[in-house]
């Protein structure tokens, strides 16, 4: 106020004073200080560029410009009010009046005395184990900040500094795309946007049954023709058969070739990939109609347009056929399936494989009496799993402040589909009803416990401990024989009675353990592992766009190699089982292959590539797979190639292909590094 008494400055405005006296050259009126201080709300940057400006605060009238971080009435105020009391407070306690305890009238009367709060330096030495963390510690994250936020902070850190344009096609050099040993081979498209269908077919590579269908087929041939006699086969050049024909050649030159990586542009032409160009988009969408398209091209070619396959029966490489548990096993009343998918994050105590399969296809019927249960009326060979994560973000937890934390999807190695089979419908309706049973009693044994151990929000195990301790510890006896005696007592029925909660509480955990561990492998019976399919691939985003962000696990040749772009390296079975990439992006592994559990040595037996590349025509060996490695050989430093072997060349033989077709000119020829988009010129 202009005219009233001013309030007195407060410390932090004694300093700032001094501050804005040492701007002026120590010249500044203390009164002229803070009154243009307060003008601005005690802000020092501003309340200084105002005295800059010449700004003196004397035009200030509000009427409350004298009272420290005071704001008028009428302004917005953020959080409650405090509302007036419901009835009138009582009068304050005079603790200090005498009531004839001097010592106690003292000591509260010395405790309300004024005593002004003095901060400064401690003078004691520094204890190690009062240290939040090291003093030699990095601090990683802001405090408060669980490890689900920060992670969360990382990736979106990631994601703001992604350059879109910085995402090129990268060529090494010829001597850098030697295939060490049996290392997988990558497959990589020019255009990134295709990177997804590029893993599928590298991905299907790796599935025994996939390579073996691929290398037996050839396509069929006139009315009347004994495939024993054809010693001569045109590769196809349009339609189904050409894909699957381009396939074939794929596989054989990943099987074969000592390329480390193989271009599949044409690949792409031929499978008319669409291109996921938007980040907005999940790639898991685009990935299962290119699988979708491919499972139906592959499956209906072996069928019909195969030479060994003349009575056209359905071979169910791909496709499962499924429909309701009391259908007949006929078209109209199935359907066919290739891909599968999951919902993951609605929710949340199923987080795994199997029983999110349980809970969509074999739901509880004490709580959905009226639902028919869908079945499997026949398996294929192939089956996959397209996780698609739940986009809501999880509940704001209000007690804690803060979001639940996130935890990775779980699939197994192996999974058992007989529990969704309709053959195991009866027996596996029968496990489950058990199962649920034995989970109830757990959840009403956890129940007791919880009722033994808490009473009224309270810890009624730590409540006793503290009164046994007060017997030990704290009573005193002031030498009385019947108090000595009562404490004696005390503490040997409270001892008794803890000693009967703990071990009850140890008998209910026994038991919970017992029912749950029951329930889990109720299911693992003989009668219910007939139909054992083994994980082949998975491929995973990572949040990001782009062809680094995409990338697969496949197993071969009993390990696990993890294929980024061109990089293809070794990783254990956990890596697999249990990547975490992509979490807190709502992203991961999308896209499961799984097939029938096979031996060790069905696995890592060679597909009979040689029946199908023995009858192309013989005229020109540049076709073959052993031609390309060896023109490879020729091109790369002498003093390098001699180090190299080549154990997967397939033998001479008379017969050699003729005409390359488009796919295997682009992508199997031996390019120079210069282009990728040109045939090398074998001519002399």
């Amino acid at each position: 106020m202009g005219t009233g008494r001013v309030a007195p400055a407060t410390p932090q405005e004694v300093a700032d004073i001094e501050t804005l006296s040492g701007l002026m050259g120590g010249s500044l009126d203390y009164a002229h200080a803070l009154r243009l201080l307060r003008k601005h709300n005690n802000n020092l940057e501003k309340a200084a560029s105002a005295l800059l400006e010449g700004d003196n605060g004397e035009n200030d009238s509000g009427p409350f410009a004298d009272l420290p971080a005071m704001e008028p009435l009428d302004t917005a105020t953020i959080g409650p009010r405090t509302p007036p009391p419901s009835r009138p407070e009582k009068a304050v306690i005079d603790l200090t009046k005498d009531d004839g305890d001097d010592e106690l009238a003292r000591a509260l009367k010395a405790s309300l005395e004024d005593q002004s709060t003095s901060f400064a330096p401690s003078t004691r030495a520094p204890d190690p184990n009062w240290a939040m963390v090291p003093s030699n510690a990095a601090i990683s994250a802001p405090t408060g900040m669980s490890q689900d936020e920060q992670a969360m902070s990382r990736a979106i850190e990631a994601s703001l500094s992604y350059n879109i344009g910085e995402d090129i096609f990268e060529e090494l050099p010829l001597e850098e795309r030697i295939r060490k040993d049996h290392t997988p081979v990558a497959l990589r498209p020019t255009s990134s946007g295709v990177t997804y269908a590029a893993l599928i077919l590298h991905g299907l590579f790796f599935v025994p049954q996939v390579r073996n269908a691929v290398a037996r087929w050839l396509p069929a041939q006139g009315a009347g023709t004994d495939d024993d006699t054809i010693s001569e086969i045109s590769p196809p050049t349009s339609g189904p058969a050409y894909q699957v024909w381009t396939m074939m050649e794929l596989f054989a030159n990943m099987d074969l070739a000592r390329m480390s990586e193989l271009n599949v542009d044409a690949s792409m032409n031929a499978f008319v990939a669409e291109s996921w160009d938007n980040p907005a988009d999940r790639p898991g969408d685009a990935t299962v109609r290119f699988y979708e398209r491919l499972a139906y091209v592959v499956e209906n070619t072996l069928q019909y347009n195969s030479l060994h396959n003349p009575q056209r029966q359905q071979h169910r490489l791909f496709s499962l056929q499924y429909g309701h548990h009391d259908a007949e096993p006929d078209r109209l009343n199935t359907d066919n399936l290739c891909c599968v998918k999951v919902n993951i994050g609605l929710n949340s105590d199923v987080n795994d494989l199997v029983s999110s399969l349980a809970a969509e296809l074999a739901p509880d019927l004490s709580k959905f009496p009226n639902s028919k249960r869908q079945v499997i009326f026949e398996a294929p060979d192939v089956i996959s799993f397209h996780l698609v994560r739940d986009l809501v973000p999880p509940a704001y937890d209000a007690t804690v402040g803060r979001r639940a934390e996130r935890a990775t999807f779980k699939y197994p190695k192996s999974v058992y589909l007989d529990q969704f089979m309709k053959e195991s419908f009866e027996l596996a309706n029968e496990k489950r009803a058990t199962q649920r049973q034995l989970l109830q009693d757990a959840k009403d044994l956890e129940a007791k416990k919880k009722n033994l151990l808490h009473f009224n929000d309270k810890d009624t195990l730590a409540d006793l401990q503290s009164c046994l301790y007060y017997y030990e510890s704290v009573a005193e006896t002031n030498d009385d024989p019947a108090r000595v005696e009562e404490i004696r007592e005390n503490k040997e029925k409270l001892t008794r009675i803890i000693d009967k909660v703990k071990e009850e509480a140890k008998t209910i955990d026994s038991a919970v353990e017992r029912l749950k561990s029951e329930a889990n492998s109720i299911l693992d019976c003989p009668e219910l592992q007939k139909h054992q399919y083994d994980l082949r691939a998975v491929i995973v985003h990572d949040g990001l766009f782009g062809r680094s962000h995409l990338y697969s696990y496949v197993k071969y040749k009993g390990k696990w190699w993890k294929t980024v772009d061109y990089v293809v390296t070794e990783v254990p079975e956990d890596t697999v089982l249990n990547d975490p990439t992509g979490l807190h992006l709502g992203t991961g592994p999308y896209f499961l292959l799984y097939s029938r559990a096979m031996s060790e040595e069905e696995e890592d037996a060679r597909a009979p590539w040689y029946d199908s590349i023995k009858v192309c025509s013989p005229e020109r060996p540049q076709d073959t797979v052993k031609y390309n490695n060896h023109m490879f050989f020729q091109q790369i430093p002498p003093e390098i190639a001699v180090q190299v072997t080549d154990p997967n060349s397939p033998p001479s033989s008379p017969y050699v292909a003729t005409t390359p077709s488009e796919h295997t000119i682009e992508s199997d020829g031996v390019e120079p590094p210069s282009s990728r988009d040109e045939p090398m010129d074998l001519s002399d």
